[in-house]
């Protein structure tokens, strides 16, 4: 008979892992398991809303003990509050998933695809997309930036879009895993474009670089890049450019990060095909110095304010002076900030 029980531990299941030649997955909030006789035989996990580390033993696959181990995460994730799942699988393993009630969000061929389940999805915010875009022109442009913190790089871009488009998106990374937290973050940009009538900020969600779409962009796993860039790419092709009727995308040019610069390429690769044109836009210098967010915060760390001044639109310099900056601040001077550009 086949039980089923709470993890202790992930590691209980290393043997399992070891087995399907699979690594054992990080940060998890909840792992499960199902015995066979004392012998774990399947195993899943949670890391919030995402399924993670599904696994069963080559000699029980066909017993239909992924459906067991998906209701399990299922009905817990229910009982903790959470309503809509998500997960990452092979292209070739979509259709068992199908079955179970999950739904594709995106597929990057050849890397992977996301699905998921349950409420609010991808559709729901598609709808949201389209309210804000009701009474808009037919034909807009997009932009997709952290501003950790808000440059005038990051300005000058958005006046460059705005000045080429009838309609310009801002959606500004709401993931709070920046050294800023998101409701700066938005404050800064949503001042910092106050003075351009065609510009809307909006908040990136789940579906635009955030863990979900694009965990690399945070952890700076290059290798993993590719896939992640993909999928965030995708979503925002199939789901969000429609939605808002946005026919362009402008990115800066990236001297700094590898994994923007993947990203970058991967918008290239994959939304001007899509009928999506991809605008790159070259840096701004100031002082012989490429502004970027990430020298801000150098100067930051060396309380080099008056410097700063000619890197940063008034907002941002404003709320780096007010008291809800400060602990980002001293995250910064203590050297555990994030470092990399954003």
């Amino acid at each position: 008979m086949i039980i089923e029980r709470k993890l202790h531990s992930i590691h209980e299941a290393a043997e399992l892992f070891r087995q399907c030649d699979l690594t054992i997955p990080h940060n998890l909030t909840y792992s499960m398991g199902l015995f066979d006789n004392h012998q774990m035989v399947a195993t899943g996990s949670l890391a919030g809303d995402m399924i993670q580390g599904l696994a069963v033993l080559p000699d029980y696959q066909g017993e239909d003990l992924s459906a067991k181990v998906l209701t399990h995460l299922i009905n817990h994730g229910l009982t903790c509050g959470i309503t809509a799942l998500h997960l990452f699988t092979k292209p070739i393993n979509t259709s068992k998933f199908l079955s179970l009630g999950f739904h594709i969000v995106a597929t990057a061929n050849p890397y992977t695809v996301l699905l998921e389940w349950g409420n609010p999805g991808i559709q729901d915010y598609v709808q949201k997309l389209m309210k804000i875009a009701e009474d808009a022109p037919d034909e807009a442009a997009a932009i997709v930036m952290n501003c950790n913190p808000f440059t005038l790089g990051h300005q000058a871009l958005i006046e460059i879009a705005a000045a080429q488009s009838q309609k310009v998106y801002i959606f500004v990374v709401e993931e709070d895993l920046s050294v800023f937290p998101f409701s700066g973050r938005f404050e800064m940009v949503r001042k910092g474009t106050a003075h351009l009538s065609n510009v809307t900020v909006i908040p990136g969600g789940r579906y635009v670089v955030s863990s979900l779409t694009f965990p690399s962009y945070f952890t700076r796993e290059k290798d993993l890049a590719a896939a992640h860039c993909a999928i965030d790419v995708e979503i925002f092709l199939k789901h969000i450019a429609p939605a808002l009727k946005v026919t362009k995308r402008f990115v800066g040019t990236e001297p700094f990060s590898p994994v923007t610069e993947v990203y970058n390429q991967t918008m290239k690769d994959r939304l001007i095909p899509g009928g999506v044109e991809v605008l790159e836009i070259e840096r701004i210098v100031q002082a012989g110095q490429v502004v970027s967010a990430s020298h801000v915060r150098r100067l930051l760390a060396e309380n080099k304010m008056d410097e700063i001044r000619k890197f940063v639109p008034d907002a941002t310099y404003d709320y780096l002076l007010s008291d809800a900056a400060r602990p980002a601040i001293r995250s910064i001077i203590a050297g555990t900030g994030y470092c990399e550009d954003a």
